[in-house]
């Protein structure tokens, strides 16, 4: 049957983290947004009516957060803090 919509490849999962960070950033008021695999999950569904299970966005963030260096907060759920200002920066994991 294919690719069934709600498991999309990893190449288009990276595109809609990218996405939902980018959005969060945009409609964010304080100068750091804190960054949870659930809050994208919310985001993608709200916005794009995507859904996708919260583990596999959370292994997209961590490593986008690896790669950036972003702060991880302590908190049983893994969470990351991300300045406003180094949105456009972020760098993406690679696709092979």
């Amino acid at each position: 049957m294919g690719n069934q919509p709600d498991k999309p490849d990893k190449e288009s999962l990276i595109k809609l983290v990218k996405q939902a960070i980018e959005l969060l950033a945009e409609k964010n008021i304080s100068e750091i947004v804190i960054l949870s695999s659930y809050k994208i999950n919310s985001v993608l569904k709200d916005n794009y009516g995507v859904d996708i299970k919260a583990d596999r966005i959370g292994r997209v963030l961590s490593s986008i957060a690896k790669r950036n260096q972003l702060k991880r907060l302590s908190t049983q759920i893994p969470k990351f803090q991300l300045q406003i200002s180094k949105v456009a920066r972020l760098q993406y994991p690679e696709l092979s």
